[in-house]
């Protein structure tokens, strides 16, 4: 199972919150990876999500080995949580205030 999500944090995901989310997704029971372009990275490695160098707005997949969603909406919530995507869409939200200058215009 898999989502797509944008990374926001202004300092994209530097060592900080990378060692952060690489525990927190360490304590999970199944394999996560993160795919960003062509490049796929074990997301219980630091190294691994590290040579990635995701900065702010890059969009990237989150993969889990289980099917069951339950894992995925556990991951998502805690990068909400951390400020590394957005919480939801809101009249902040990038595509949010695009498309509603276009429809203004």
């Amino acid at each position: 199972m898999e989502k797509s999500f944008q990374l926001i944090s202004e300092t994209g995901l530097h060592s900080r919150p990378a060692t952060n989310f690489v525990r927190y997704i360490s304590s999970l029971p199944i394999d996560v990876f993160l795919i960003y372009k062509d490049f796929v990275a074990d997301a219980k490695s630091i190294m691994a999500i590290m040579s990635l160098g995701l900065s702010k707005d890059d969009t990237f997949i989150l993969r889990v080995s289980d099917d069951d969603s339950q894992y995925l909406k556990e991951i998502e919530s805690y990068m909400k949580e951390h400020q590394l995507i957005w919480k939801g869409w809101s009249a902040d939200h990038p595509f949010f205030i695009s498309f509603y200058c276009e429809k203004l215009s």
